[in-house]
């Protein structure tokens, strides 16, 4: 890719490269506006009384007591104020246009939206989904002006822009643009860089569409539920990020860059559970959410102190995530959104005292000029190093070359993961513009056009000598070969008018694209001039009211001087007039403090009752905790418990075994192989079977008898009596058992040896049926 010519030298003394004014650092407060929406359909079929009105001229909001009186009323002053009745594209060209040039300048902005649940906060940033045109928030319509701004810039300049979406619910980041968009993703710090999300997708995008596909994308991903004020309530704070990298050449013929970024925030609404009735899940999202809320409001007061030697920024990921925007190099606008209903009295009064606190915050906003980080250098030495390649190669002239540097086809869209560099892809404008012919090549084709007709008309002339030379040819042949010369010298004249013809046409579309391109130049040239006057008329705008603020002051001291008098009379009157006026300022002091005390009883109250809940979890949680986890458990892990601040929460250390000083094995009880309680020694000797008392890793059983082969013999009386006597002799004992038995009955020495019974048996039994042995005397 050849480097590109210098540019024109830019017009109103401007440097094509910075302005002496915009390169040096300078604070500017946070501006701040306020937004009030129109009545809902529900609060008009309620009969609610619109509390808040708009003063556009002044840029002052007032805000009126229910039930209350004109004294009664407070009144706020803002950069700018907008009523029920502002559409879309005047709120853009108020709030976000100047941002907008500033990031494409290179500065950083942010834009972000502030309010209770169901002020409008996500109408004013995105605006209803598949809505007209006409009702596009600030987002679509920021996408519309970065891009009409990259396709009006000169062609010197290379742009690449890219964009991620992520949201904070339940103080957890999750990417929107991620296959998981479930997922945690981390939050670190870098020294250069400040803090950014770990491992956070980037698209590189190449018109309006693809962003719009990115934030459709997000939004369908995002936590939304219905409560009882706002049916499509955000549970989550979402932030929108636009990174805008361009390559301009310099008057010192080097490219230099800038990188721009842009922060559009969606913040959740601040909630009360008796209006919205959040239970179970919504309630500890609500408590999350309050709980970020108070912490911005935290950063806010410390940084409208000046007396505070530190910033809470890490009380939560909010305020991390948005620490350049407060306070640091930012650019910021924050839109206060309020409800105009009279229920909504409490909720509008703290939000219009955020916003008028924000404004006294200081940002020193600076030029992102050639940061090491940009990913559009990366990919310029990218291009010459590929370049160099092919020349080397062979084969590849200049114009060659310049034709295989022509952009591929753009895709639809890239990931990217964000580890130690992004690696994207330059997104460049193209302007075609078809030339014709250079008039060397004009007067070329000139010169061999006259010589074709000079040959076609000597060989014409040659022809007809040879037929005249022929006498001896018949008149009718001689004249037809005369016509046909005549047709064809006809027809290359007439060949010769159509080139002229066509040559002159070429002329003329090539004086016509020139002249187009010229006006094209000219619209360019005027679109920029219009845009300058508007940008001047805005900040003439600007000047008018504060002028009109000083013109108010001025008056009101004008009036206290118009009250010195001469006479005493005179004086008298002029006194009591300023003592009722001071006593009014009074008044509204004491009304203000008690509304403020008010305010402050109502916060502690709702501190209070998140801290309550938040108590009774943790005294669930340790409930658990004590009943179903040793304590010794409890104990160890406390000990290995860690606390992060860059995460904000507890981390568990791995167990470490030091292998020096190793725990001592116990020694077994007495009489024992293993070492053994004596909770398990008592049960073992009290005859508990179960296996954990056991002393050795030895299985005790039961025997395992065999099962039974004999019956007992039972009296069968229809055998008859012989039968039975003779079945009972044989199944009685043996006479050698007898002796057996006998023998083991033996006296011990010493004594007599009792000789057994002889004769008949005295108890009259039945003699034997079997012979018995001689010697013997008969069993009893």
């Amino acid at each position: 890719m050849a480097a590109p010519p210098p540019p024109p030298a830019p017009a109103d003394g401007q440097s094509a490269i910075s302005s002496p004014l915009k390169s040096k650092s300078s604070s500017e407060c946070v501006k701040v506006v306020v937004r009030v929406r129109p009545l809902s359909s529900k609060e008009i079929s309620e009969g609610r009384e619109v509390i808040v009105t708009m003063d556009t001229k002044r840029g002052v909001a007032i805000l009126h007591r229910p039930g209350g009186t004109d004294r009664d009323a407070k009144d706020f002053t803002f950069d700018a104020v907008f009523g029920a009745d502002m559409t879309q594209q005047q709120i853009f060209d108020d709030t976000a246009a100047d941002i907008l040039d500033s990031v494409m300048d290179g500065f950083n902005g942010t834009i972000f939206a502030y309010g209770q649940t169901g002020a409008g906060k996500s109408h004013t940033m995105s605006g209803p989904q598949d809505g007209p045109p006409e009702l596009q928030g600030l987002l679509p319509r920021s996408f519309s002006h970065i891009f009409n701004n990259i396709d009006t810039t000169s062609q010197d300049t290379t742009y690449l822009v890219r964009g991620s979406y992520l949201e904070i619910y339940n103080e957890e980041i999750r990417d929107l643009l991620s296959k998981n968009p479930k997922g945690r993703c981390e939050l670190k710090d870098n020294p250069q860089g400040g803090v950014y999300v770990k491992d956070l997708s980037a698209f590189v995008v190449k018109s309006t569409e693809e962003m719009h596909q990115i934030l459709q994308t997000g939004l369908a991903n995002r936590a939304v539920s219905a409560t009882q004020m706002n049916e499509t309530s955000s549970r989550s704070h979402s932030i929108f990020m636009i990174t805008v990298e361009q390559c301009a050449m310099g008057m010192d013929g080097e490219g230099h860059i800038r990188v721009g970024k842009l922060n559009m925030v969606d913040l959740a609404g601040s909630e009360r559970q008796s209006k919205t009735g959040a239970t179970g899940e919504r309630l500890k999202e609500a408590t999350k959410i309050n709980l970020s809320l108070s912490a911005l409001g935290n950063v806010i007061s410390a940084l409208v102190d000046g007396k505070s030697s530190h910033i809470p920024y890490r009380d939560s990921k909010l305020t991390r995530l948005l620490q350049d925007s407060l306070g640091g190099n930012t650019k910021t606008v924050m839109v206060a959104n309020i409800g105009p209903a009279d229920y909504n009295y409490d909720e509008t009064m703290s939000t219009l005292r955020y916003a008028y606190r924000a404004k006294s915050i200081k940002n020193k906003p600076r030029i992102n000029e050639d940061p090491k980080d940009a990913m559009i250098r990366e990919y310029q030495e990218e291009i010459m190093r590929l370049k160099a390649e092919l020349e080397a190669a062979g084969g590849v002239d200049g114009e060659a070359g310049d034709i295989a540097m022509v952009p591929l086809p753009p895709r639809v869209e890239k990931q990217v993961e964000y580890v130690d560099k992004i690696v994207e892809k330059i997104v460049e404008r193209e302007v075609v513009v078809e030339q014709g012919p250079s008039p060397e090549e004009v007067a070329a084709m000139e010169a061999q056009l006259r010589q074709q007709n000079e040959e076609a008309r000597l060989k014409a002339e040659a022809k007809r000598r040879e037929v005249e030379a022929q006498r001896d040819l018949a008149e009718s042949e001689r004249l037809r070969l005369l016509a046909q010369i005549d047709e064809q010298e006809h027809a290359a004249m007439q060949e010769e008018q159509r080139k002229a013809d066509l040559q002159s046409k070429l002329q003329h579309m090539e004086h016509k694209m020139v002249q187009g391109k010229q006006i094209m130049e000219q619209a360019i040239q005027q679109e920029h001039e219009l845009k300058k006057h508007e940008r001047r008329l805005r900040k003439q705008q600007e000047r008018e009211a504060e002028l009109r603020q000083q013109e108010e002051q001025q008056r009101q001291e004008n009036l206290l001087l118009e009250e010195r008098c001469a006479s005493q009379e005179e004086q008298v009157v002029k006194l009591t007039t300023k003592l009722q006026k001071l006593w009014d300022k009074y008044q509204k002091a004491q009304q203000e403090m008690v509304d403020v005390q008010h305010f402050n009883q109502q916060e502690r109250e709702d501190m209070l009752s998140m801290i309550r809940d938040l108590r009774q979890t943790l005294k669930l949680k340790a409930l658990i905790m004590e009943s179903f986890v040793p304590m010794a458990e409890i104990q160890n892990t406390q000990e290995r418990a860690v606390w992060d601040a860059e995460e904000d929460e507890w981390r568990i250390q791995p167990v470490t075994l030091d292998k020096e000083n190793r725990p001592k094995r116990p020694n077994s009880f007495l009489g024992l192989p293993r070492p053994t309680t004596e909770f398990a020694r008592l049960n073992r000797t009290m005859g508990d079977s179960n296996p954990r008392y056991m002393f050795d890793n030895i299985v005790f059983t039961d025997l395992d008898l065999p099962e039974r082969t004999t019956e007992d013999y039972e009296v069968q009386p229809e055998l008859g009596d012989r039968i039975e006597r003779a079945l009972t002799l044989a199944l009685s004992q043996d006479d050698d058992e007898v002796k057996e038995a006998k023998g083991a009955e033996m006296p011990e020495k010493g004594q007599k040896k009792m000789r057994p019974a002889s004769g008949i048996k005295r108890d009259g039994a039945p003699p034997s049926a079997f012979p018995q042995a001689r010697g013997l005397v008969s069993r009893e």
